[in-house]
């Protein structure tokens, strides 16, 4: 007989925003609900992202002008997204749509105040049922009203100097060269000195998303339990009736009707990395504590797995610390290109950073020589923007002396100095200037879509195109980096895990360590978020609902 330490109705291991919806799903209907943890901190990868959640036909999206419908929501994400197997069916995909705005609304009844990316487009606008603002936020949140919670959430190496919102971000890189973007930022700055005066600790991004989470969650009655990490999932006749954890050190086992697994991928496990994606953890802005543990204990039971090879992808560098930095705007703006090894363009360098990713790891499997390659940017670049943190026109001596940054009065000395053939490269950026002459990129479309734009000068005829011509010139290391893995168990339309395609009863499976319903792409702004916290509600709902129908045929039976 097993001895339980602790008996509740339904656990959640991992504390990110999907773990914190299930958890918040499943408390609200009355179910006595915990969160395990394996950091001393919650928050997950969640807290260290961009904090949006991709929602088509979401209320809050709509009532800010957006016309939308769960038609054409289906329509696009069939369009986009690739049958990649048990991840991605059509089931999991009407599930998700279906429930998105559901979670929307169910959330703001309990206090979240959401704030739509009006101007954010999804990463295939072009395509049948694609649109322009169906991403969400949280509302910038003063943290000190979490109290005991405030400094237990967890924090990247560099906060934002003020708070801002990500559906905005893209004005800062470019703030300097139009009034527009200019004036966006100034209110921005205004909005974080009236949080300043009134001295709360304003968060923002993926840490106010999860600190308006966990309030609510304490609010609901959440148990969370921190340094708790899973060992292991107690399974009986196809049914799981419990965890095992280790609490201070000692094996700890909570008895349970639902498990919801809703914890990270293997982000920062070498060996995993290495076996499923020929890559190392160097490169991932995961979270640190994702090394696989539910993977692991996934293949010890045989679940069904699915999409290990892949991940949320996209370009990426290291600065003289050996910080990571993904990059997003600063190589879709005008005056920069992207080479291999060989001096070669050979992708749109302001696609979506998942697309950009694949095709940094594609061409390196073709001729090994893309990892890593080199950003490639003139004067004007970094006259005119944001380069990480880095204000145009100042670029401090120590990311020179780092070697971080490469410069070079002419190309053929940047090409000496970071071992590429001068005529080669030469001859790709005079190809590349003469597209910018003609306002396309005829060889890979940079600039086509209005998720290229997004990111580029308002004031060029194409927004994402200029000229490499005027010294000094730079370059920068690029590497396959990654927001986290988006491979792992295999989940059904209700968040089910399955093993030998049939549902585990009682056990289900979202965020990272599950098999993505996005497949091998990433939709729109929060195409990572949305999916965990989507079927984290989804997978809540149905433990109540078969919960409800135990009891009922056991009253049946009396």
């Amino acid at each position: 007989m097993m001895e339980w330490n602790e008996e509740y109705d339904v656990v959640v291991v991992g504390s990110g925003a999907g773990g914190l919806v299930a958890a918040i799903t499943a408390a609200n209907q009355g179910l006595k609900t915990v969160i395990v943890e394996k950091a001393d901190v919650y928050g997950g990868s969640s807290a260290l992202s961009g904090g949006g959640v991709w929602v088509p036909n979401n209320h809050v999206s709509k009532n800010a002008g957006l016309q939308d419908s769960e038609e054409e929501a289906l329509t696009y994400m069939q369009e986009v997204i690739e049958d990649t197997g048990p991840a991605s069916t059509n089931e999991r995909k009407v599930a998700y749509v279906k429930n998105g705005s559901k979670m929307v609304k169910f959330l703001e009844d309990l206090g979240m105040k959401w704030v739509p990316g009006i101007k954010y487009p999804d990463y295939y606008p072009e395509k049948p049922g694609g649109k322009i603002g169906r991403s969400l936020e949280a509302e910038i949140y003063d943290a000190r009203e979490l109290k005991d919670y405030e400094d237990k959430l967890r924090t990247g190496d560099i906060d934002p100097p003020i708070p801002i919102y990500s559906g905005k971000v893209a004005s800062l890189a470019k703030a300097f060269t139009n009034s527009g973007d200019f004036f966006t930022v100034v209110g921005m700055f205004i909005n974080g000195f009236k949080h300043k005066m009134k001295r709360s600790h304003a968060i923002s991004i993926g840490a106010g998303l999860v600190g308006r989470l966990i309030k609510i969650a304490l609010e609901q009655n959440v148990s969370i339990k921190l340094s708790t990490p899973l060992k292991d999932l107690i399974i009986e006749n196809d049914k799981v009736i419990g965890i095992k954890v280790e609490k201070d050190g000692q094996p700890y086992y909570i008895k349970s009707k639902g498990v919801i697994l809703a914890g990270g991928g293997f982000e920062r496990n070498p060996e995993l990395r290495k076996k499923y994606h020929n890559v190392g953890t160097d490169w991932t802005s995961a979270s640190p504590d994702n090394t696989g543990d539910m993977l692991l204990i996934a293949q010890k039971h045989q679940l069904d797995t699915a999409l290990l090879d892949d991940a949320w992808w996209g370009p990426a560098t290291l600065d003289g610390n050996g910080n990571r930095k993904f990059l997003v705007h600063e190589r879709s703006m005008p005056h920069s290109i992207i080479v291999d090894q060989t001096g070669e363009r050979y992708f749109n360098e302001s696609q979506s950073y998942t697309d950009a990713g694949h095709n940094i790891l594609d061409r390196h499997e073709k001729n090994g020589q893309a990892i890593h390659s080199w950003m490639i940017l003139e004067s004007r670049h970094r006259n005119k923007f944001l380069f990480g943190d880095m204000l145009p026109r100042r670029t401090p001596k120590e990311v020179f002396e780092s070697g971080y940054f490469i410069k070079a009065d002419t190309l053929e000395d940047l090409a000496e100095k970071i071992q590429l053939d001068d005529k080669r490269l030469k001859a790709t950026i005079d190809r590349f200037n003469g597209f910018v002459e003609k306002n396309i990129d005829e060889d890979f479309g940079r600039g086509n879509s209005a998720y290229d734009n997004y990111y580029g000068h308002p004031k060029y005829k194409n927004p994402n195109l200029g000229t490499i011509a005027k010294a000094p010139f730079y370059a920068i290391k690029i590497y396959p980096g990654d927001l986290g893995t988006k491979g792992g168990i295999v989940a059904n339309e209700y968040g089910q895990a399955m093993c030998n395609n049939k549902p585990i009863e009682g056990l289900y499976a979202t965020g990272n360590c599950s098999a993505s319903v996005m497949g091998r792409v990433y939709p729109g702004p929060g195409s990572s978020i949305g999916p965990t916290t989507i079927f984290g509600y989804i997978s809540a709902n149905h433990i109540k609902e078969t919960i409800s129908q135990s009891v009922k045929k056991t009253s049946k039976v009396v």
